[in-house]
C-alpha cells in the first residue's frame, strides 16, 4: 500500500499540488489521469521519493518514505518512465543486470543472472537479449527497460514481499502492439501483488487497464475510485475541456469518445 497524506509541493511559491491524499493498493492496476499541468508526475515523483514534498508524508506498508534507507528503497521500489536513451551498444541482458546493482556488491551472481533471465522472458525480449540495445526498435528498449526495472524489484510468485513499481507515461511514442505488452505486463505484475501505480495519457487505454483511478487538475485531487463509473463524465469534460460520451462496443465493451 502507498499512502499519500496531505502532500502539497510548490516552486517558487506556485503550487503544483496542493494538500493530495490517495491511497494506491497492491494487487490493482492503479492509474492517475489528468490534463497536461494537472501535476500528475509530480505526484508520481513525490510518491517514488525522488522528489520531496513541501509539506505531507509519503508512506509504504505503513513506512515513511523519506525514512527508508536508498539502499533498501532500490530494492523495493523501481520507475520506468517515458523512452530513455542509451547510446553505449551494451547488449540487452547487461541492460537489463543494471537492474540489480542494488542487490550484488562488485559482481553479479548466479540468482542474478537468473533473474534478468526471467524479466527478459517475461517481456518477451530472451531472443534479443546478445543484441546491442541502441540497435533495438524503439518499442523493443522500452521492453528492455521494464525488464530492468522488473529485475530490480524483482519478487518470486508466491512470496509476501512488498513491492512497488511506478510507471510514468511508459506508452508514449510506442505503437499499438508495444503498448499493450507493455500494459499487459504490468497488470500482471498487479496480480502477482506488487503495487503498480502509472500515469497514462491515452485516457481509452487507461480506463481499459485501470482497477483504480486517480483524477488531478489543477493540482488538486477531483476523485479517487475503484471504478471508472463512478467518476461523472462531467468531471472528465471540466478537468480536460472537452465533451465525453461513453460509448458501448459490439463487444460488451465500452470507449469513451471525446470531441471539442
Amino acid at each position: 500500500m502507498v499512502e499519500i497524506d496531505a502532500v502539497s509541493y510548490a516552486v517558487g511559491g506556485i503550487d503544483i499540488i496542493r494538500d493530495v491524499s490517495v491511497r494506491f493498493p497492491p494487487g490493482r492496476f492503479n492509474v492517475v489521469i489528468g490534463p497536461n499541468g494537472a501535476g500528475k508526475s509530480t505526484l508520481l515523483r513525490i510518491a517514488t521519493g525522488l522528489t520531496r514534498a513541501t509539506s505531507g508524508a509519503v508512506r509504504y506498508a505503513g513506512r515513511d518514505v523519506a525514512a527508508i534507507a536508498d539502499g533498501e528503497l532500490a530494492r523495493i521500489r523501481a520507475v520506468l518512465s517515458q523512452h530513455l536513451e542509451l547510446v553505449f551498444p551494451l547488449p540487452a541482458e547487461d541492460v537489463v543486470l543494471m537492474g540489480r546493482y542494488p542487490h550484488f556488491g562488485r559482481t553479479p551472481g548466479a540468482r542474478d543472472r537468473d533473474i534478468v533471465s526471467a524479466a527478459l522472458q517475461l517481456v518477451g525480449m530472451t531472443a534479443r537479449r546478445h543484441q546491442a540495445y541502441p540497435t533495438l526498435s524503439g518499442g523493443e528498449q522500452q521492453k528492455v527497460q521494464l525488464a530492468r526495472v522488473l529485475a530490480q524489484i524483482w519478487s518470486e510468485p508466491g512470496k509476501a514481499e512488498e513491492r512497488y513499481l511506478f510507471l510514468d507515461e511508459p506508452t508514449t511514442s510506442l505503437d499499438v502492439h508495444y503498448q499493450l505488452h507493455l500494459l499487459d505486463a504490468a497488470r500482471d505484475l498487479a496480480r502477482r501483488g506488487y503495487t503498480v501505480v502509472a500515469v497514462l495519457h491515452d485516457l481509452n487505454t487507461a480506463f481499459e487497464y485501470g482497477e483504480s483511478f486517480v483524477l488531478l487538475d489543477g493540482g488538486r485531487l477531483v476523485r479517487q475510485s475503484e471504478r471508472i463509473d463512478d467518476i461523472a463524465p462531467e468531471a472528465i469534460e471540466r478537468a480536460f475541456r472537452v465533451r465525453a460520451e461513453r460509448i458501448a462496443s459490439p463487444r460488451g465493451a465500452a470507449y469513451w469518445r471525446f470531441t471539442l
